[in-house]
């Protein structure tokens, strides 16, 4: 448990440092731009007219740190690497860490002023607490309801900070009833009232915050704000965008894809439990139908997943230098070589005057003059 202990804040420690000297200097662009601005010349505890107002958490805490436009970004930067600990929490798996550390998309949005890596690390800790929680239960260890119990304020504080937190809320519903109606030896026990009574009040404590601005701001502007089109799935879609964003995503899947090659004779080590894949499952479903521009940020959550289900996979020493250079070299080839393309109409138009090679590869030089 020491040496668990001591890995965690070594990954954590390691990874902020790479982060924090990787990370977008000054005002960003865009929404980084956005988030910048409203926490440091806004009192609200809201996002602005451009975002839904789902995000008050996050902005409290971006708030504990703010000195200027940079330390909002190193907000970012602090819980990506929190949240490579937690997935190492998860797995026990210091290589797997490092590799979804190094990934594209966690790397990058641990650089610039986003909500994305917030919500990671709560996802982090919350299944992290929900696994040891079912296990416990399970197995008849002690503080089982405790655990749980965490989880569950964890996750509804995930809930003021991004949206994403409704998505795995049925499936730890679910988890948490079964887990106390069925027991290791293949018996029945009653469902203990008391507990899930507490983890219910644990929950509706952490997200006593979104509550309070769904109640007074309107429910729906807390959970669509201007994109309720796209959250069902109704807004057109453009190919071009989609086409881009698989593209981006794909470079953050080149390790799990290539691992699951690697042990295609025994997919059964990638479905070690069965709430982890439907958690992966409900959030890649999600992030698929998702059409808005910047889309490929979305599929952090189901990265997250992806790694947790390697779990069990062996990796060599030479598989792991490979695939951590893999990691850290394929986005600087890619995007110099989709740099060399001719960028369609409609997305010169979205994105005017940004060069997506330097913002996704370099974002600590991103000219600060770029249009917002």
């Amino acid at each position: 448990m020491k040496r668990q202990r001591l890995e965690s804040i070594l990954l954590f420690a390691g990874f902020f440092a790479l982060y924090a000297l990787t990370a977008q200097r000054g005002m960003g662009w865009g929404d980084s731009a956005e988030f910048q601005d409203w926490v440091l010349n806004h009192s609200e505890f809201v996002c602005g007219p451009q975002f839904s107002n789902a995000h008050p958490l996050y902005v409290a805490l971006c708030r504990l740190f703010a000195v200027g436009p940079t330390s909002v970004t190193l907000v970012s930067s602090f819980f990506g690497a929190l949240s490579v600990a937690g997935l190492y929490l998860c797995t026990r798996r210091a290589a797997l860490a490092v590799l979804f550390g190094l990934s594209q998309m966690t790397w990058w949005l641990s650089c610039v002023a986003e909500v994305q890596t917030t919500s990671l690390a709560m996802t982090a800790f919350e299944t992290w607490l929900f696994l040891e929680g079912l296990e416990r239960v399970r197995t008849g260890a002690s503080r089982g309801v405790a655990f749980l119990s965490v989880a569950a304020l964890v996750s509804g504080l995930h809930l003021s900070v991004h949206n994403f937190a409704l998505l795995s809320l049925p499936i730890y519903a679910v988890a948490a009833v079964c887990a106390f109606v069925r027991r290791s030896d293949g018996g029945t026990r009653r469902i203990s009232s008391a507990a899930l009574g507490a983890i219910v009040l644990f929950w509706f404590a952490g997200a006593s915050i979104w509550i309070w601005h769904a109640f007074t701001r309107g429910i729906g502007d807390v959970l669509f704000g201007r994109y309720g089109a796209k959250v069902f799935g109704l807004a057109p879609v453009s190919l071009t965008h989609a086409g881009f964003n698989l593209f981006i995503a794909a470079l953050s899947f080149a390790v799990p894809a290539a691992l699951v090659w690697w042990h295609r004779k025994d997919l059964r080590a990638f479905a070690w439990n069965i709430w982890i894949v439907a958690l992966l499952a409900v959030n890649f479903l999600f992030w698929i139908r998702y059409f808005v521009p910047d889309q490929s940020q979305f599929l952090l959550p189901t990265l997250f997943y992806a790694y947790v289900l390697m779990k069990d996979v062996k990796i060599g020493s030479n598989r792991f230098v490979a695939l951590a250079l893999i990691q850290v070299v394929l986005p600087i080839f890619a995007y110099a070589a989709v740099s060399q393309l001719p960028v369609p109409e409609e997305r010169r138009g979205l994105h005017a005057g940004r060069d997506d090679a330097r913002y996704f590869t370099i974002p600590w030089r991103t000219p600060a003059s770029w249009p917002r």
